[in-house]
């Protein structure tokens, strides 16, 4: 709908967009006319944190907040029945508190690594756990680096010389990696994921792993990989080939060793000299595929002897 100049025909409402966090009282939809209020002013202030935590769990506060007659706490809306085996049983609603505490607004604790968002006090965790923002460390050992996935690309082209790949996903691309160096970066030209390919002897083989960098906390894999590294020329059944789904890691303990986790156990006579040629697909996985999609054994294949 536009919102423009409005004579001459009628126009009833417009979407309220929520800063990050916030939640409705009514908890209905947002609706005002074109009309409505200007936005409100806003301003910084200072104030005791322990205010907007629960007295009983003493994890933050959001709507409902309830109070008990006794002593007057301040609880939550899980909180306010238990409360009563300690002090009263809290069944006094607070609708003003309701209201501060679902708009009491922290900068993103990332901040520093370039997020800018004002999140709601009781939504941070959720969103430190989503943010883009989430710092990771260089995977190069004895490098200090810490910085977001966009501040590591910069950071491993400057201080590494370490160019990213750009791979679209849903296809393969076929890759000559150095074996000198231990990791190689890729990145998603959809959505700017940053990939590491970690190469390292495992005994008589090499182990290629790949792994998506990120800080955030969701659990269920993002992304599913194909690796597979064929020896040149024609005979296509030399070729070892593993599927799986892609971990995730912020990097902090540096990169896994050899052999650690989903790898692809490559023979040298696959290789050509001191190049590993690697295909790689990756795809982005549905949240309802993810359980499809679940590590298991990589399935390889070696048929007949390597001659």
């Amino acid at each position: 709908m536009e919102l423009g100049d409005h004579r001459g025909r009628n126009v009833t409402e417009a979407e309220v967009k929520l800063e990050e966090g916030e939640v409705m009282q009514d908890g209905g939809s947002a609706l005002v006319a074109v009309d409505a209020m200007p936005e409100p002013l806003q301003m910084d202030i200072r104030m005791d944190v322990a205010l907007l935590h629960c007295q009983a769990c003493l994890l933050p506060l959001r709507p409902p907040v309830f109070k008990c007659e006794a002593a007057g706490h301040i609880v939550c809306f899980c909180c306010r029945a238990g409360h009563g085996g300690i002090c009263s049983r809290a069944v006094t609603h607070c609708a003003e508190l309701d209201a501060v505490v679902a708009a009491a607004k922290v900068p993103c604790p990332y901040r520093a690594f370039g997020c800018d968002r004002y999140v709601v006090y009781h939504g941070v965790a959720d969103h430190q756990r989503a943010c883009q923002c989430a710092p990771c460390s260089c995977p190069d050992s004895g490098c200090p680096f810490v910085g977001s996935r966009a501040m590591l690309l910069d950071h491993f082209a400057a201080a590494h010389a370490r160019l990213a790949v750009t791979v679209r996903y849903g296809r393969s691309w076929n890759l000559s990696l150095a074996l000198s160096q231990r990791w190689h970066v890729l990145v998603g030209e959809e959505d700017r994921s940053v990939f590491l390919v970690s190469l390292g002897a495992l005994g008589a083989a090499t182990a290629v792993s790949l792994l998506c960098v990120r800080a955030d906390g969701t659990p269920a894999p993002q992304f599913w990989c194909k690796l597979s590294v064929e020896l040149p020329g024609d005979d296509k059944d030399k070729l070892v080939l593993m599927t799986s789904t892609v971990g995730s890691t912020a990097l902090t303990g540096g990169m896994p060793a050899p052999g650690q986790g989903m790898f692809l156990a490559v023979p040298h006579e696959l290789l050509s000299g001191d190049v590993l040629p690697l295909s790689v697909r990756i795809d982005q996985v549905r949240p309802a595929a993810a359980a499809a999609h679940k590590s298991t054994t990589p399935r390889a294949r070696t048929p007949g002897r390597m001659q």
